[in-house]
């Protein structure tokens, strides 16, 4: 989703780099290029296909001194894991070659909170951008491009969320997990995070033993959260806001309503996925264009039954807006619903919360 979401909000138009296979048939070639979007070729392309960065390195340069924005990711893979893999030197090739006198790197730090959730949050840090003629100065190719490379990955890093190894994911995420359900503000959302996750680190490395003691603690929460279909969220909030009860017949009429589509995109479309990291981005697409065919074929349905186009129309995109904005809160509804049921469950597992909490704020 990366290039979508850096698409919505910036307000300059921007090009982008994809690897060359993305472009495989006449069709993607011709939607591709028309959101603006150019292939960069790799040796497993075919070192003959390697040629044509060639040309679109000139049609680059071309963007950059008619003042256009290029984004390039310059880890130059798709891993979905929060850490920082090895700098491409794609970017520092443009850069160091441009002609345009106020060239300007603006290096970016996008964190997920789960990237492959419905209702993820997504945070953008914007370093100070990097002028390049002043960097480039009389260096060599060599020089500068360990001086731009340094300073993007300093950026970058600094704003970034990071879990220094695979086997920590799960502690990790559960941990910052408690941390956002407790409260961030908007402006301490990703700072704070930061903060949590340096501090566990040197936990780890100054005491493994009080670090193993936290990390088991966690797990057995989580699983026991896990066993009874309920979220950290609810354990921590229980009650939901009651006004929901009353709309609840247009979450249903909105449940309906969406079924096709989501079990079209769930059972059908996102099976064929090989690579899990285009998840977000092929449900964001192939409900687009679903959504662009099912909602005009049921409007005219049921306009025919009704007899006003306008008012059935109105009606379905009420529906369908509402469903989106309470279906988090339409969950957490169920998940209390289930809790109340079994007030002794849920007070073991606020107590055990409570207790993890205690012990984070205590190491933290």
């Amino acid at each position: 989703m990366d290039a979508i979401l850096m698409a919505i909000i910036f307000k300059r138009k921007i090009h982008f780099l994809a690897r060359a296979d993305a472009f495989n048939t006449p069709f993607k070639n011709w939607f591709l290029s028309k959101i603006n979007m150019m292939p960069i070729y790799r040796i497993k392309d075919g070192r003959e296909e390697v040629k044509n960065n060639d040309a679109i390195f000139d049609k680059c340069q071309k963007i950059l001194e008619n003042n256009g924005a290029i984004l390039i990711f310059p880890e130059g893979n798709c891993v979905v894991e929060k850490r920082l893999r090895t700098f491409k030197t794609g970017f520092v090739h443009l850069a160091f070659e441009g002609k345009v006198k106020d060239l300007l790197v603006l290096p970016v730090t996008i964190n997920y909170t789960n990237p492959y959730a419905f209702y993820s949050e997504v945070s953008f840090e914007f370093a100070k951008p990097i002028g390049i003629e002043a960097l480039k100065g009389e260096k060599n190719y060599i020089s500068f491009s360990k001086l731009l490379l340094e300073k993007v990955r300093n950026e970058i890093a600094k704003n970034m969320i990071i879990i220094p190894s695979k086997e920590d994911d799960l502690f990790f995420e559960q941990l910052l997990l408690i941390i956002r359900n407790n409260g961030i503000s908007e402006s301490e959302f990703i700072k704070k995070q930061i903060k949590y996750s340096e501090s566990i680190c040197q936990i780890k490395e100054d005491n493994l033993l009080i670090y193993n003691d936290l990390k088991i603690k966690t797990e057995l929460y989580f699983k026991q959260v896990e066993q009874y279909h309920v979220s950290d969220k609810i354990i921590k909030q229980k009650s939901v806001k009651g006004y929901l009860f009353v709309f609840y017949p247009i979450y249903l009429l909105g449940y309906l309503l969406n079924y096709i589509p989501s079990y079209v995109i769930k059972n059908k479309i996102e099976k064929s996925i090989k690579e899990s990291q285009f998840l977000g981005a092929v449900r964001m697409v192939a409900g687009m264009f679903i959504y662009l065919i099912y909602v005009p074929i049921i409007i005219v349905f049921l306009a025919f039954i009704v007899g006003s186009y306008f008012w059935t129309m109105a009606f379905i995109l009420l529906i369908i807006f509402f469903y989106y904005f309470t279906f988090e809160s339409y969950q957490q509804l169920k998940e209390s619903h289930q809790l109340g049921a079994n007030d002794e469950i849920y007070e073991g597992l606020r107590k055990k919360r409570s207790e993890l909490v205690a012990a984070i704020n205590l190491l933290l």
